[in-house]
């Protein structure tokens, strides 16, 4: 069975000529065996379509890539996966491994995604800082850091003030985790890195992190935890006294009294004008008797 080769990659800025791009991949490859095997001065780049255009300029040095790939590297970057064809002609395998190839695409692309947002934070607040104390919103022209922030860069003033604020905390952070650092929970370890150390904070988020996502409540939470915050103080709660039942007043048995007799007259009327005469002589007699007893 043939293998397809895979796709040429287009080079960006420069034409799609195939001769000229399988030219450019050539010498990478030269610059990087020479890089290994400790060789002299490399050659230089051969030029694109585009460069031949424009100026000439002269071409980095192999070093100076170096230190960028492994920059890029320590800063916990992940190499996209390479394409490649497997080594067999079965369909079930050849599915089983172009799967196991995508699962890593996505992986790698979420975690640069996540890392150049942790990056994104901490390049933000070390120049928004430097803006801030250096004033440098007097030389544009604006009355305010916030006002130079908001035209220039569309972002609000409190919204700077705050990512300076977690810039210390995010510091701490990017030598233990590549996840993403968002600007709200990292305020949580504000005060903690005030107040302790960029050790404390490290500690607070690997304690957070065992519990699964980190968020600023599970920050807060192993912060009290480790000893860094104080404890939460619940209110106490007032009992309200318990209100007693109120007494049944004689009006509300007179008014059960003549509803029962409301009630006999619809079956019998007589039998209810006897009971109901019977109920007024007796009212009669101990409003004489009570009368008396007043009197004495």
């Amino acid at each position: 069975m043939s293998r397809k080769q895979p796709p040429p990659v287009p080079v960006i800025g420069a034409s799609q000529d195939s001769s000229r791009e399988a030219e450019l991949r050539a010498w990478e490859e030269r610059q990087q065996q020479r890089q290994q095997a400790a060789e002299p001065a490399p050659e230089a780049a051969p030029a694109t379509v585009a460069a031949l255009a424009a100026a000439p300029t002269p071409a980095a040095p192999v070093s100076a890539v170096a230190e960028v790939s492994t920059r890029a590297a320590a800063a916990g970057y992940l190499e996209m996966p390479v394409f490649a064809e497997p080594d067999t002609i079965v369909p079930e395998e050849r599915l089983e491994f172009y799967s196991r190839g995508i699962f890593a695409v996505q992986y790698a692309a979420k975690a640069n995604h996540e890392r150049a947002e942790q990056q994104r934070l901490i390049g933000l607040g070390l120049r928004l800082k430097a803006l801030k104390e250096e004033e440098l919103h007097k030389t544009a022209s604006f009355e305010t850091f916030g006002d130079l922030t908001d035209a220039r860069f569309g972002i609000k003033k409190h919204q700077a003030n705050n990512i300076i604020r977690v810039l210390g905390v995010a510091q701490a952070l990017e030598d233990i985790t590549t996840q993403e650092l968002k600007e709200r929970p990292l305020r949580v370890l504000v005060p903690i890195l005030e107040t302790h150390s960029a050790d404390a904070v490290r500690k607070t988020w690997q304690e957070a992190a065992r519990h699964g996502n980190v968020t600023d409540t599970a920050l807060k939470e192993a912060a009290i935890f480790l000893g860094y915050a104080p404890p939460k103080i619940q209110p106490v709660l007032e009992v309200e006294p318990s209100k007693t039942k109120p007494k049944t007043l004689p009006s509300d048995e007179s008014e059960r009294v003549l509803n029962r007799l409301r009630a006999l007259a619809a079956e019998d009327l007589a039998a209810a004008q006897r009971e109901a005469a019977a109920l007024q002589s007796a009212v009669q007699e101990l409003v004489k008797e009570l009368t008396g007893k007043l009197e004495q």
